[in-house]
Order: structure tokens, then C-alpha cells, then sequence
């Protein structure tokens, strides 16, 4: 089961800041990623990062992670954080730093809508960031429009480093779709 989730560990820059995603979004792992969100499978998130632990716990050892927001209600009604969900495996630290200010799904937006997205996220006025090597977290990086807004608040919050780590990463070719 593993070996037909493929890893994929595609390595790119989003804006100015490097990010790596570990699968291609293929359709294993988009009905894996439903049964977490839409089905509410918590058990589910462990089997994603599973086998790279380790390494990405070594990796990351002296970040922060912050993870993409979730609208509230969405995240209350689904009972998890799906994001939070899929990176605790790692053991570091979560730094709640960033809000969602409406139940905006992505997944219902075109390009040039997701490009958008920053007018929706504002800052946790508790949390500091500032002199802090920042590991932003995603499920799913598509156009990159929500790990650019992200990391443009976290560099103004003057993080010392800003980092993007992604489970999975949509193919090129169908950033301009909508995405189910």
C-alpha cells in the first residue's frame, strides 16, 4: 500500500522561500485525503509521513511549525485539524500563528481566485515569531497562493527563516483547474 502512495519529494521555490512536498496529488492519495477530511478518519493522517519520520523530524529539528489555517467552524465540525493532524508525527512544535477569516475553500476557486487567499488569513496577535526558524505546513500546495500569503505574514512577523513543507503537491498541469 505504501509503494503505490509513491513518493514523490519534489523540491521548488514558492515565492522566495524553498518548499518540499513528499507526493505528487494522484488519485491514491487524493482518496486518502478525503477519508481524513471529508470522513473524519484521524487514524489516517499517521500514514502519510510514516516511513519519512525520522528524517524529517532530523531535518526540520530547529523549526517551528506553523500550520496552514483551517476555517474555525470547518475545523470544529470536522473535530481536527487535518494539517495539525498529519504533521504531530513530526514531534515539534506548533506555533498557531495564522487565522482564517472565512470558510473560503480553495478547491472551489480558479487561479486566479486562490492568488486571493491572503485577504483571508490574519495574524494571532499571541503569537511571536519573531528570531524563529518557521516551518509552514500544508496538506496540499496547488498554486501556492496560501504558502505565499502565509509566509509573507510570517516574514513580517520577522521569523528568522521560513520554510514550506507540503504532504502533497498538485501536478502543473492542473493548477488552473478547479481542484476536487
Amino acid at each position: 500500500c505504501r509503494a503505490a502512495m509513491a513518493p514523490f519529494w519534489h523540491q521548488e521555490t514558492i515565492g522566495k522561500w524553498k518548499a518540499l512536498s513528499l507526493y505528487e496529488y494522484h488519485e491514491m492519495i487524493q482518496t486518502m485525503l478525503y477519508q481524513l477530511k471529508g470522513c473524519g478518519d484521524y487514524e489516517m493522517a499517521k500514514t502519510f509521513l510514516h516511513d519519512y519520520v525520522p528524517y524529517l523530524r532530523w531535518r526540520f529539528r530547529s523549526f517551528v511549525l506553523v500550520p496552514a489555517p483551517s476555517y474555525q467552524a470547518r475545523e470544529e465540525a470536522r473535530g481536527f485539524n487535518q494539517v495539525e493532524a498529519i504533521f504531530e508525527e513530526l514531534k515539534l512544535p506548533f506555533c498557531h500563528a495564522i487565522m482564517k477569516t472565512s470558510d473560503v475553500k480553495q478547491a472551489d476557486l480558479h487561479w486566479k481566485e486562490r492568488q486571493e487567499i491572503g485577504k483571508y488569513l490574519i495574524w494571532n496577535k499571541t503569537v511571536n515569531v519573531a528570531g524563529k526558524r518557521v516551518l509552514f505546513v500544508d496538506d496540499l500546495l496547488t498554486t501556492g497562493a496560501t504558502a505565499k500569503a502565509a509566509c509573507h505574514l510570517l516574514e513580517k512577523h520577522q521569523a528568522k527563516e521560513i520554510r514550506i513543507l507540503t504532504m502533497a503537491r498538485t501536478p502543473k498541469n492542473k493548477e488552473n483547474a478547479k481542484i476536487p
